[in-house]
């Protein structure tokens, strides 16, 4: 499991204390313990694909989260994470819904320029996801370093899948990053997502932001070979609002392909899920739209 903070094995553990503690401190909502069975308990399932619990299951789920070493505060007290961080980390109160970023996975419109060298040996495509929110993306997939240097500048984000883990990041020279960590990290396959608009007005400052929310993100979910979250200060709004967005349109797309793998004539990829006893998990979170 990955070391970064604020990270759990069980999945919905994770969500479930992320919406709890953004319904806490962002929307400031006092809420009980059969608030939090009703609402959030479920709508971290949800998030996932996975069925509502029914009974008393979503009680038990409560209780366990209080014994042991708690993650949630004790018995008789309003229920709250029992971490402090949970309080200021903008880093995991900024992520979009999982259930969102699935439901955008659904149906992208899709562009393979009609000509590419022979000699290119990775894939490339042009994505718009059905939100017009979202920026439109130049996507580039393969498992074989690329020839030459055919990213040159681009600002964007990328992610590589090693044996048992995925690692992701930020970069501005992904020629070269790619490979630095073809060496060291040797990655079974790598993708690197930038949005199509100006360097002006994607910043630096975004792209920071896109990196750490983009590790919270996955981190939730999957096992990470990244030990940070990336910059740990939060950037002015307007630069957060541009790095939500791009999460959520790169991560939509990454399921996207997952998904789509033989139809793409891809190699086999796969994302390294967290390995929860869950029933139908992970196949309910790739397959299931929200």
């Amino acid at each position: 499991m990955s070391q970064l903070p604020l990270s759990y094995d069980n999945p919905v553990t994770a969500v479930f204390l992320r919406i709890l503690a953004w319904e806490l401190y962002v929307a400031k909502h006092h809420l009980k313990v059969q608030d939090v069975v009703t609402d959030q308990v479920q709508r971290a399932r949800h998030e996932l694909g996975l069925d509502a619990l029914e009974g008393g299951a979503a009680h038990d789920f409560i209780r366990k989260l209080r014994v042991g070493k708690p993650l949630l505060s004790p018995k008789n007290t309003p229920p709250a994470p029992m971490e402090p961080e949970w309080k200021t980390e903008w880093r995991l109160l900024s992520l979009p819904p999982h259930s969102l970023v699935r439901k955008l996975s659904e149906d992208p419109v899709v562009v393979v320029p009609e000509e590419l060298p022979q000699s290119q040996n990775f894939k490339e495509f042009q994505i718009t996801l059905r939100n017009p929110a979202l920026p439109t993306l130049r996507v580039y997939l393969g498992a074989e370093s690329p020839k030459g240097n055919p990213f040159g500048t681009h600002r964007g984000v990328y992610f590589l899948r090693r044996v048992d883990s995925l690692y992701m990041g930020k970069s501005d020279e992904f020629d070269i990053r790619l490979s630095q960590h073809g060496k060291n990290k040797q990655p079974l396959w790598w993708c690197f997502i930038t949005p199509v608009a100006s360097e002006q007005t994607f910043t630096q400052d975004a792209l920071g932001a896109t990196e750490s929310l983009l590790i919270s993100f996955w981190n939730e979910i999957s096992v990470l070979d990244n030990q940070k979250r990336g910059t740990d200060r939060e950037p002015a709004f307007a630069y957060l609002q541009q790095a939500i967005l791009l999460v959520e349109a790169a991560s939509a797309t990454l399921l996207w392909l997952i998904r789509k793998q033989k139809d793409l004539g891809l190699p086999v990829w796969s994302i390294p899920f967290k390995k929860w006893k869950g029933r139908n998990w992970p196949e309910c979170y790739v397959m299931n739209a929200a």
